[in-house]
């Protein structure tokens, strides 16, 4: 498996290192963000292979990061994390993202995945 350069979006600091921590030790180079805006600026900046994302944070929710990612040419595989049960799972989906883990979520089945779909 190729070491993959992964951008992980979330407001809810202790969620954001423990994702950090799990895949900076499969290899896996990691940034991070605590907003959409902030996300979107770093997608700017950076080619990323994965983004797993938050849905509902402030300034900026996950579906903005996501309609960013879908206007460039070489998008980055996109993965939903939330706690959120008014989102629509279907809604996410069929808007570009790969797969869709609610809160609270097994991380080793998100780092599987990701690996797996990037």
């Amino acid at each position: 498996m190729d070491l993959m350069k992964i951008l992980i979006v979330d407001d809810e600091p202790d969620i954001l290192e423990l994702m950090v921590e799990e895949f900076t030790y499969k290899g896996h180079n990691v940034f991070t963000a605590m907003s959409g805006n902030e996300a979107v600026r770093k997608i700017q900046e950076n080619s990323f292979d994965a983004v797993v994302s938050d849905f509902k944070m402030p300034d900026g929710n996950g579906m903005v990061v996501l309609k960013f990612v879908n206007t460039l040419p070489n998008k980055p595989a996109f993965f939903f994390v939330s706690g959120q049960a008014d989102v629509s799972v279907e809604d996410c989906l069929k808007a570009g993202a790969i797969a869709f883990f609610s809160k609270p979520f097994d991380l080793d089945e998100l780092v599987v995945e990701v690996e797996k779909k990037s």
